[in-house]
């Protein structure tokens, strides 16, 4: 049996997680930072 960790994972699981979150997150700060350069496009000074 896999031995489990205090989060209750894997560490197959929590690496699994863990290229989840990189994905997400690295997806979400691209749209924040395409975002704030098109408000910065429109009203430059905002």
């Amino acid at each position: 049996m896999a031995e489990r960790s205090l989060s209750g994972l894997t560490e197959e699981e929590a690496v699994a997680v863990q290229d989840q979150f990189k994905t997400t997150f690295s997806a979400f700060i691209l749209l924040a930072a395409v975002a704030h350069v098109l408000v910065w496009i429109w009203k430059p000074w905002f």
